[in-house]
């Protein structure tokens, strides 16, 4: 557990993506992309030995639907009973009411997709969701991807990857629509932020 600011951390023992802690207040505590089921015990015996518990968490953050950063999702939700904040497009396709839009995804979906967690919020743009934590759509990598932003911290799932301290975009095969895609890490890009906090790289200071 590698503290970014005195209310942010990265949980490093994840798998599949990174994930991370936030203290939003008193009882109040958020993770952002839980990973995959092959990394749950891990990062709950991450968090026992900084003196934390899994149980403090009240709110579970998905960037997005794919396997590698939400698969956790469900089982976290049941063990703590929080809520989960999910892109409504992104949901849709859990549920089966949305198709995938890449011929990617359309393949993998067969294979397996992330079981739809319990007390799900559905995000549709941009939003405060709690003082001081505020959603941003970022369509481009899915349909429904949201980043986040907190204490001078963005989270930008997989809108963007972090080098020496700037944005550079994913690997185009990796996004269902890449001019969406363009245009939401422009606006990440624009954004005051401290510290940037991806899925697939080490998080870093903003230069």
């Amino acid at each position: 557990m590698k503290e970014l600011t005195d209310k942010v951390s990265w949980l490093t023992d994840a798998v599949g993506a990174n994930c991370y802690w936030i203290d939003l207040g008193p009882d109040q505590v958020a993770i952002i992309d839980p990973g995959t089921s092959l990394g749950l015990n891990r990062v709950a015996r991450e968090l026992r030995r900084a003196g934390r518990s899994p149980y403090e968490v009240t709110e579970i953050l998905l960037t997005h639907h794919d396997v590698d950063h939400a698969q956790a999702a469900a089982e976290w939700q049941r063990r703590t009973g929080a809520r989960v904040w999910l892109g409504a497009a992104d949901a849709a396709i859990l549920t089966g009411a949305g198709r995938p839009v890449s011929p990617r995804r359309q393949f993998t979906s067969k294979i397996g997709t992330p079981e739809l967690p319990g007390r799900l919020q559905l995000l549709a743009g941009d939003d405060e969701i709690l003082p001081g934590l505020t959603a941003l759509q970022t369509t481009g990598h899915t349909p429904g991807h949201h980043a986040f932003r907190f204490d001078g911290v963005l989270f930008a799932g997989d809108a963007a990857r972090c080098a020496e301290g700037r944005l550079i975009p994913m690997i185009t095969f990796f996004d269902d629509d890449p001019r969406k895609a363009n245009a939401s890490l422009a606006r990440l890009r624009a954004l005051n932020v401290d510290w940037y906090a991806c899925g697939h790289s080490d998080p870093a200071r903003k230069l």
